[in-house]
């Protein structure tokens, strides 16, 4: 029988991922378009939208793409550097003498 998509590890990473970036995609989106009218935006003389819709849309998405990579980046580095760092004092004598070397004691 198989396990809902929550129970999976790759359903949560992409529940994490995702929601978030839903979350600000929509903030974003409120903020940048009360902000900015959709018919001025212009880039290299071309308009961008020819309706308000397809503009709200559209931006929806950049700014949802945007923040999963925000996110995804964040994961990732979180599982990389999930390890604890590597000992620095290789040789027994290092760690026999580890108290002693520590500055401000």
């Amino acid at each position: 029988m198989s396990r809902p998509i929550g129970d999976r590890r790759v359903g949560r990473v992409i529940m994490v991922v995702l929601w978030p970036a839903f979350l600000m995609a929509t903030v974003a989106e409120g903020v940048f378009f009360s902000m900015i009218d959709p018919h001025e935006l212009v880039v290299v003389g071309l308009h961008l939208a020819d309706s308000r819709e397809a503009a709200y849309t559209v931006g929806f998405f950049v700014f949802w793409a945007l923040f999963s990579m925000g996110c995804g980046l964040t994961c990732l580095l979180m599982q990389t550097f999930g390890a604890p760092p590597p000992s620095l004092l290789n040789t027994p004598e290092d760690r026999a003498h580890q108290d002693k070397a520590l500055i401000g004691r």
